[in-house]
């Protein structure tokens, strides 16, 4: 890897979390195929069928694009997107302007606990070396301006103060900091998180460990500190559920409860790290296992967005708190060898596109980030080689559906029985075909323009069926175009170029329906232009 590439994930602490319930529910290693075997899901000539219907003329809602948001850390040059030389990589610079993530969150997970944003050095929060602050507020700006992205600043709650922290706000903010690219003032950050993960415990850094109720003292006095440089901010605040699919994913068993019932200052809206999915831990899980739990994990997260709401409503009634997902992944397991790997599969593909599904339909969530640009093992979406990864492609794909206004859409398909493994709760009928609906305004006075962004879950047969537009009279000169990503091997963890393919084809709109295929395992677009007089 190249020398701003980190060489581990950026989150021991999900191991160390869920390591005492691990060992209590029987965790070892995973049961999963040697070389050689018989591949998980054998190639079939079976298809299932699925129909879609809309109405072009339905009254929509506004779509939400900050859930296509990204993180870029401090340390490695922000994982590469730098040279040595503190300039901007250019093809790193080219990808992430592809990708035009919306919202960029900074300084970087578990490293914010010891980012000071004014040193010329920093320390690596494990490797506890010094090393120097390459990616800094000024560069880190400049990404924001460059890739067309609002900037959201995680501040250092665990061994920073809050003097420092209203200094770093007021240097954004109220100083302000020119472009050595543009020559215009640099945003202003609106988005202010206090702290990374305060209900998770760093098993190799124990100083760092936050109780609770010093961490809503510590949010007390950063709320008002940082009121006090710009009123006209959004502070976020980090929070979790107890449990997912009954399994314990904080120490602090009542943690919300717990800070919300000690924080008598005012915030804006509620950070969450629900998102890192099926997260397998058990002795025996299967790769089926592994795959059906990954298709299904979307919804955990749904109900866990619904729990985390209600209980809002009930420690902060009166007010409308809502979410930010300021980290998310696919992530099959961590600490278990091959599987760990399976974030860059087609299948960790799948997971992300239903998973972003979700947070478009999900009207209180505010904004997310994936965790995250580029490099940082295997989590960033931009290999350190500068190549696409699967998650870039989704992505991408989400970023071309995500205009104009949501749809309704009525889906009939197949459904399947998914047992629950690690955080994903058990489904009785989850659909094999998912679809997520959206309406442009017309580009010019004629035309509108419908997008279908569609997943195919089934990991060995290709799903047939059809998409009804109605509002017929405007249909027949429809045109469209499909754009699919798909790939031989869902569980393909090579990391290579071109893990997923992407094809373009003209399906025929007639009598305002169109008749698709979509292989196994992938995620298309459907883009269809309409005629309106």
């Amino acid at each position: 890897m190249p020398p701003f590439s980190a060489p581990r994930p950026s989150h021991p602490s999900r191991r160390a979390v869920l390591a005492g319930a691990a060992a209590a529910c029987g965790a070892g290693a995973l049961a999963v195929r040697s070389a050689g075997a018989a591949p998980a899901f054998p190639a079939s000539d079976a298809t299932h069928a699925f129909d879609v219907a809309i109405d072009a003329g339905a009254a929509g809602t506004p779509v939400n694009r900050r859930i296509l948001g990204s993180n870029v850390g401090w340390v490695f040059g922000g994982d590469g997107i730098l040279q040595p030389s503190g300039d901007f990589a250019p093809n790193m610079l080219d990808m992430a302007r592809k990708l035009a993530p919306t919202v960029l969150r900074y300084p970087g997970g578990t490293f914010s606990d010891m980012f000071h944003w004014e040193a010329a050095q920093n320390e690596h929060v494990f490797s506890r070396r010094k090393m120097p602050t390459l990616m800094d507020t000024q560069r880190f700006l400049e990404l924001c301006e460059a890739v067309g992205a609002e900037p959201l600043i995680t501040v250092n709650i665990v061994t920073g103060t809050a003097q420092e922290a209203a200094r770093w706000l007021h240097a954004t903010n109220v100083a302000g900091l020119k472009s050595r690219i543009s020559g215009r003032m640099l945003p202003k950050v609106r988005f202010w998180e206090l702290g990374n993960e305060p209900y998770l415990q760093e098993q190799s850094r124990k100083d760092i460990d936050l109780l609770p109720a010093e961490f809503a003292r510590r949010v007390n006095l950063f709320i008002d500190a940082l009121r006090s440089v710009d009123p006209d901010i959004l502070i976020g605040l980090p929070l979790t559920s107890d449990t997912r699919a009954g399994l314990p994913v904080t120490p602090y068993q009542g943690f919300t409860r717990q800070v919300l019932g000690r924080v008598d200052k005012a915030f804006d809206y509620a950070c969450l790290h629900n998102a890192y999915m099926p997260f397998g831990y058990r002795r025996g899980m299967t790769e089926a296992g592994l795959y059906w739990g990954a298709a299904a994990g979307a919804l955990t997260v749904q109900s866990d967005f619904a729990a985390m709401s209600q209980l809002l409503r009930e420690l902060r009634p009166g007010r409308k708190l809502p979410l930010a997902v300021t980290e998310y992944s696919a992530l099959f397991s961590l600490g278990r060898g091959a599987t760990d790997n399976w974030i860059t599969t087609p299948a960790g593909a799948i997971y992300l596109a239903d998973v972003l599904r979700v947070f478009s339909q999900t009207p209180e969530l505010l904004l997310a980030t994936h965790w995250s640009l580029s490099a940082n093992w295997l989590f960033g979406a931009i290999h350190a080689n500068g190549h696409a990864r699967p998650a870039y492609q989704v992505l991408r794909l989400m970023g071309e559906a995500l205009h104009g206004q949501l749809l309704p859409a009525r889906v009939q398909a197949q459904t399947v029985r998914v047992e629950g493994i690690g955080q994903v709760a058990a489904v009785d009928a989850m659909p094999l075909v998912e679809v997520l609906a959206t309406r442009s305004p017309p580009a010019a006075a004629a035309l509108r323009t419908l997008r279908l962004f569609l997943i195919n879950k089934d990991p060995q047969r290709a799903a047939v069926g059809t998409v009804a537009l109605g509002s017929t009279k405007v249909q027949p000169a429809a045109r469209a175009t499909l754009s699919v990503l798909s790939a031989l091997d869902v569980l393909n963890a090579h990391d290579q170029p071109n893990a997923m393919a992407r094809t373009e084809s003209v399906p025929q709109v007639q009598a305002g329906q169109v008749q698709l295929h979509l292989p196994p395992h992938s995620v298309a677009l459907l883009t269809i232009e309409i005629p309106t007089t």
